[in-house]
């Protein structure tokens, strides 16, 4: 699951709507999702099929079309404003895109197509691809679907420019697949942070406290790891949390202590392996 590529052309509907849903922390199968939508190998999925799929996922499918690039973009952006990622049909209607954010004038989309699944978009591009133009030429619109919760989520998914770019780069592309893991990893240890929330610390600063102590322990009771090898998992774990806005109550302090250091341990064993102890 999370960010990668479609493996056929005709499965963007599902991955579009999966992209959404973990935009929204709800984290479903893009083969669940197509077995919900009825999406099929010579057909796809239709505007239709993914509302269905939607509405099984308590969500809505809001329906937005505009006649100008202009009007498009700025209904576009006061619903991702709102905090609703959406769903948009593009390259004359024979592709499904979703985008999560807007910030400094450009979009933050998810395409399926590409290799490197995020993307970022000026509003002149984004447009130029949205548009769909009749084949008599008689009309021309741009087509959307903002996907609304009808639950209370838990936390929603905050990606601004800079954590598009980072999740972009080539060398995290193991946090990009895995980020389902990290979210349900993180949310077992850490609450969102909401206005009724005292006495928390971010999950940056409780790192930057314990993250030696954390390491030290896990390579002395192995061996086989490499400090910089388990900070990497602890700075996945880390963005995630950022871009949840998770936080750690003090009062969860030394049982967040336990749990992380007991999810390096697995990640250490399950790559070297381990001997018997107390045989």
């Amino acid at each position: 699951m999370s960010f990668y590529p479609q493996p056929y052309k005709y499965q963007c509907g599902p991955f579009a709507l999966k992209y959404a849903l973990v935009m929204l922390g709800r984290f479903e199968s893009e083969k669940f999702i197509a077995k919900k939508a009825g999406s099929t190998w010579w057909y796809g999925t239709d505007e239709i099929g993914l509302a269905k799929a939607a509405k099984f996922f308590n969500c809505r499918m809001k329906y937005f079309r505009r006649e100008t690039a202009t009007d498009a973009a700025k209904a576009l952006t006061q619903h991702l404003r709102k905090g609703y990622p959406c769903i948009l049909s593009v390259d004359d209607w024979e592709h499904w895109i979703t985008v999560i954010n807007w910030q400094q004038g450009k979009f933050v989309a998810i395409d399926s197509s590409l290799d490197n699944v995020i993307t970022i978009y000026s509003a002149n591009r984004i447009t130029r691809r949205w548009k769909y133009i009749d084949p008599d030429n008689s009309f021309r619109s741009y087509d959307g679907y903002a996907v609304i919760p009808d639950f209370k989520t838990l936390t929603k998914a905050k990606f601004t420019l800079a954590k598009a770019k980072y999740v972009m780069n080539k060398r995290n592309r193991e946090l990009a697949r895995n980020w389902d893991t990290y979210f349900n990893d993180l949310i077992a240890i850490c609450r969102p942070l909401t206005s009724l929330s005292v006495y928390t610390i971010s999950f940056g600063e409780f790192l930057r406290r314990n993250e030696k102590l954390l390491i030290e322990q896990v390579t002395y009771w192995h061996g086989s790891p490499s400090y910089n090898e388990l900070k990497k998992i602890l700075n996945n774990l880390k963005f995630v949390a950022e871009v949840y806005n998770l936080v750690i109550h003090e009062e969860d302090s030394k049982k967040a202590l336990i749990d992380l250091t007991s999810l390096l341990m697995m990640y250490t064993c399950g790559k070297y392996g381990m001997n018997k102890i107390y045989t």
